[in-house]
């Protein structure tokens, strides 16, 4: 009978035993795991359920959490279930493994993006070509530079669904009356010119209206007082396209403001580019892409 009731007793006591739940964490730059070791019969009839801000686990029967604390995220425990709660959305990625078992929780922070806003209709002009070749190094000509970075940045802003319109798509001489007459016929938002500069550096010129135009130079090249309300996006355009080139390429920008006829003439908010020389810089595909990226985030940051 003794023999019996200490039976009962051993049994009783091994029936109460709550099964171990070892929690890990680790982490850094906004990427961290949460895992749960626990023998494998257990995990495998745990419940889990996840949203953007929270995990649910649900343990199929009263268990004993071991591991680490002073975790950077709230933690309920009520009866078999485990809620763990974020601060800020993200996202989770759940998966089970084996050997040992665990229940694994990859978590990475949500980068709340500011949708990047374009204007509409863009005009861009590609500096000099045909036997205008502009300034050359070794078998780099300026022309050709140009027109290569107008195409890149014409298919990148036509996948933002904007209008983009190159006075030229190929190589040839188109004069400066006709770069004019082009701009003004399609009426952009804003208007790009690409050139080179003759050093290393960039320089951004935007439009400068002068009173004194000789009268026969105004009519030649259209000049209006209807430009000066464009001198002030004009500055607010090249504003924003320098401080995009600084981050990226973390160089000083010259800025220039000219009567260039090219500029003044346009009946848009307009900055004229020039990227440094191909004697500093080898325009390849990658550099061309990271030129067009930097401009383009200059004409979304003046578009918001």
């Amino acid at each position: 009978m003794f023999f019996v009731v200490l039976l009962l007793l051993a049994t009783s006591l091994t029936a109460q035993k709550k099964p171990d739940v070892k929690l890990k964490f680790s982490g850094q730059e906004g990427i961290f795991r949460i895992v749960f070791e626990a023998e494998e019969p257990f995990l495998q009839k745990t419940e889990v359920t996840t949203s953007p801000s929270q995990i649910r686990i649900d343990f199929p029967e009263y268990f004993n959490l071991t591991g680490q604390k002073d975790l950077p995220f709230e933690m309920l425990l009520s009866g078999r279930s485990l809620v763990i709660n974020f601060k800020e959305s993200s996202e989770i990625r759940f998966f089970r493994l084996s050997f040992p078992a665990r229940l694994v929780f990859d978590i990475r922070k949500k980068e709340i993006q500011q949708a990047q806003t374009f204007p509409r209709n863009i005009v861009i002009d590609v500096g000099h070509g045909g036997y205008d070749f502009g300034i050359t190094h070794g078998t780099a000509s300026e022309k050709d530079i140009s027109l290569a970075l107008a195409k890149d940045l014409a298919a990148a802003l036509s996948k933002k669904g904007g209008k983009v319109f190159l006075d030229r798509k190929v190589d040839q001489y188109i004069s400066l009356a006709e770069r004019i007459d082009f701009v003004n016929r399609k009426k952009p938002d804003v208007f790009i010119s690409f050139h080179s500069s003759s050093s290393k550096d960039f320089v951004l010129y935007s439009p400068k209206f002068e009173e004194q135009v000789p009268n026969g130079t105004a009519d030649f090249y259209s000049l209006s007082s209807k430009a000066r309300k464009y001198i002030a996006k004009s500055r607010l355009l090249a504003d924003a396209i320098e401080k995009a080139i600084k981050e990226e390429f973390k160089v000083d920008v010259i800025r220039r403001e000219m009567p260039l006829p090219l500029l003044d003439s346009a009946g848009a908010p307009s900055v004229l580019i020039e990227y440094p020389s191909p004697a500093f810089i080898v325009y390849d595909q990658k550099m061309r892409t990271k030129l067009v990226n930097t401009v383009m985030n200059g004409i979304a940051a003046y578009g918001q």
